[in-house]
């Protein structure tokens, strides 16, 4: 065998791997598709809490005290020669 028919094999191969593997991700992209569109009746507001929507609670004075304590023990650290 020549050197060129060598070549002509190896990309004959290789177009044929690279169109097999970009065949499969579009049969896999419209099937994730499909699905999504079948569920989506389903799907409620409910299913995925956001969690912006939750209340932030307000530091009680436990945490007022340990956040304070955090505070100078890190500004004592960083102050260290």
């Amino acid at each position: 065998m020549h050197v060129s028919d060598l070549l002509v094999e190896g990309v004959n191969l290789m177009l044929l791997g690279m169109g097999s593997v970009f065949l499969f991700l579009t049969v896999l992209v419209l099937a994730m598709s499909g699905v999504s569109r079948l569920v989506a009746p389903f799907a409620t507001d409910d299913t995925y809490p956001n969690p912006h929507r939750q209340p932030v609670s307000t530091p009680t004075e436990e945490h007022k005290e340990t956040i304070a304590v955090i505070s100078a023990a890190i500004s004592r650290y960083r102050n260290k020669p």
